[in-house]
């Protein structure tokens, strides 16, 4: 009886600990392991981070038709700027965010049948972020859509002393889009946008326009004029860059962006005076074919990590 006992025992103690390691999911074959307990930085789903400087070449145009006449303004602008991503595997999602600010700004305006008129100087700058899905692809290969808001200043402009009043156009614009990255083995990446701008408001000065002494009514003559506008625009904006990778953590890319934006707008168009340069004659008339471009190349360098 006490053989028996101590027999029965020993099967007990086994069977509760074929059942404990069991519970520990992969200590017996053919069990799936349990989970790790920091799974969301596993090596098979990690977070990962870009940080980097471009620089961009960019031409602008600013362009509206006043009684007539067709205004426009066209400058070169060397902008550097600072970009951050991060991406998320376990959930195929990203978030980016990118700000610039010209350092270099010169150009021409050309008011009607007027003589175009150079200036250096002025102000453009920008600052938005995106928040993207990429559900659909593999490791090679990933596509999704993405939502973002930016806001631009774009005021080329001499910077006289004497028109400190421009503001320069402000416009805070909705981004709705899509966006792939491809992947060329460990050496080389491809990226591309294709984005709507459904809504953007913009308000503001275009930038000063100088022309010829001309005679208003009244024997006022004035030389030079802005547009004070406000209105509802939309448009679409796009980029594609190609990247190689020289090292593990560097990555080195070149491309090209375009943005364009139109669309309804109201305006004050604004006369110097030149007799009295802090005189204006005013007169609130619909701004037609009003349009901002701005397009050129862009140089990457970004770590990755």
């Amino acid at each position: 009886m006490k053989q028996f006992a101590l027999s029965a025992l020993v099967l007990l103690s086994s069977a509760a600990t074929q059942q404990v390691l069991a519970a520990d999911y992969g200590a017996l074959p053919g069990l799936r392991p349990s989970y790790p307990d920091q799974w969301q930085h596993s090596e098979e789903n990690p977070l990962r981070f870009e940080a980097g400087l471009r620089y961009w070449y960019a031409v602008g145009q600013q362009s509206s038709e006043l009684g007539g006449d067709t205004f426009n303004t066209t400058d070169h602008s060397h902008i550097p700027e600072v970009h951050l991503r991060i991406d998320d595997d376990f959930t195929s999602s990203f978030v980016k965010a990118q700000a610039g600010y010209a350092a270099v700004v010169s150009g021409e305006h050309k008011a009607g049948t007027n003589a175009p008129a150079s200036f250096s100087g002025g102000h453009i700058g920008y600052v938005g972020g995106d928040f993207g899905y990429m559900p659909f692809g593999n490791d090679a290969f990933k596509v999704g859509g993405l939502i973002g808001y930016q806001y631009l200043l774009d005021s080329p402009d001499r910077n006289r002393l004497d028109v400190q009043s421009i503001k320069g156009l402000n416009v805070h614009m909705l981004r709705l889009g899509l966006t792939g990255r491809a992947n060329i083995g460990d050496f080389a990446d491809i990226e591309a946008e294709a984005v709507a701008i459904p809504y953007a408001y913009a308000s503001g000065s275009s930038a000063e326009m100088p022309f010829a002494d001309e005679v208003r009514p009244g024997g006022i003559i004035v030389n030079r004029s802005n547009t004070e506008a406000s209105g509802a625009m939309y448009g679409a904006s796009g980029q594609l860059m190609v990247g190689f990778h020289p090292t593990e953590n560097l990555t080195v890319r070149v491309g090209g962006r375009a943005w364009y934006l139109t669309g309804p707008a109201s305006a004050r168009y604004k006369e110097w005076n030149a007799a009295t340069p802090n005189s204006y004659l005013y007169s609130d008339t619909p701004l037609n074919a009003f349009s901002l471009l701005r397009y050129g190349g862009l140089l990457e360098v970004t770590g990755r990590f």
